[in-house]
């Protein structure tokens, strides 16, 4: 699979939960999906759909039900079999912080238009969601229900005894920020730089009551097996975890061959050989993480050039006008967001 003929795809697992949902709220299944390329047989258990797709059905969902909770409402439906075979994995895994861990080096195969990270500093175990589809751009209603989805596993998972911190949300503050932090028992900030759930640091020690070192290993290794011969290539691979290192801030090509076990030079032939480059690559994730903060979040140019690990305002600023033919500040204008107290 060529880096030009890549598809983003999204497990529909989780979409099976949205006809019962829309039909306690008395909205037609059928005007939600209308034009999306999705039909109503299409949202059935590990079927694959376009990304982008998902995030228009979300969405629409949301409007037309009049429902701004909605991705709040689909989130609170889930489990962990709705994570596909990376669920059992997490069921059985020791902690907290292994079954989060394993999740993100898994979702790949769940989701190839987003990214599952975490990390931890002093203050913090975080699990955190980004988009690098570019068509994703824009959407509101994932964000919503990723951070639910968080939610309701960390429950599950530990059987009540972690909480979230507070969670930070890409989207704008809806009008009734209550039904996510009714959820979350925490403070919920919205406009962020990324979407994101905030653990305390003793979190990720906790032992899960389902922990079971040979059936977490047994999973690992069915899932691990099928990798050889996974389908996206070392495009995909090198898309995912590029959206997760600019978090880091360590999206050199060493550093990202060094995440995926490669060797630099291996990694360069690869997407040679695929029809890309990394530094293609990382501009592609770089444009797309741009616009989406800024049609979501009222961040000031300067902040949104060190979320996406430029040295200044104006590398960004140039940059911004090499990829879309204009500055930040016009193309935020042109998406009907005030651009505060921005240079560009």
């Amino acid at each position: 699979m060529t880096a030009s003929h890549f598809r983003y795809l999204q497990r529909g697992t989780a979409l099976t939960h949205l006809p019962p949902l829309l039909a306690e709220l008395g909205t037609p299944l059928d005007a939600v999906l209308d034009g999306t390329g999705i039909a109503a047989a299409d949202l059935v258990p590990d079927r694959f759909l376009p990304y982008a797709a998902v995030l228009t059905v979300l969405d629409r969902a949301a409007s037309l039900s009049g429902r701004e909770d909605l991705g709040v409402l689909l989130g609170r439906r889930q489990s962990l079999t709705s994570l596909g075979p990376a669920g059992e994995v997490m069921r059985h895994a020791s902690t907290l912080g292994e079954a989060l861990n394993d999740y993100a080096l898994l979702q790949i195969w769940n989701c190839t238009g987003a990214a599952v990270y975490t990390y931890r500093t002093r203050e913090e175990f975080a699990c955190g969601y980004g988009i690098y589809d570019p068509a994703g751009v824009g959407a509101i209603q994932i964000h919503d229900t990723v951070l639910a989805i968080g939610c309701l596993l960390l429950s599950i998972l530990t059987e009540q005894r972690v909480e979230p911190v507070e969670l930070w949300s890409m989207r704008p503050a809806p009008a009734d920020p209550a039904p996510l932090r009714t959820l979350a028992r925490c403070p919920v900030r919205y406009g962020q730089d990324q979407t994101c759930i905030f653990l305390p640091p003793s979190a990720a020690a906790v032992p899960l009551p389902d922990r079971d070192r040979g059936r977490h290993d047994a999973a690992l290794a069915q899932i691990a097996q099928r990798t050889a011969s996974a389908p996206w290539g070392k495009v995909a691979m090198v898309r995912h975890a590029l959206r997760s290192a600019f978090i880091s801030g360590r999206t050199d090509m060493d550093d990202v061959a060094a995440h995926l076990h490669l060797h630099p030079r291996s990694l360069r032939r690869a997407l040679t050989r695929e029809g890309t480059s990394f530094t293609a690559l990382r501009d592609e994730v770089r444009f797309t993480i741009a616009r989406e903060l800024l049609s979501l979040t009222p961040l000031l140019m300067r902040d949104i050039a060190l979320a996406l690990d430029f040295a200044d305002t104006s590398a960004f600023t140039h940059a911004f006008r090499r990829w879309s033919g204009m500055s930040p500040t016009d193309w935020r204008c042109g998406q009907g967001k005030a651009a505060p107290g921005a240079a560009g």
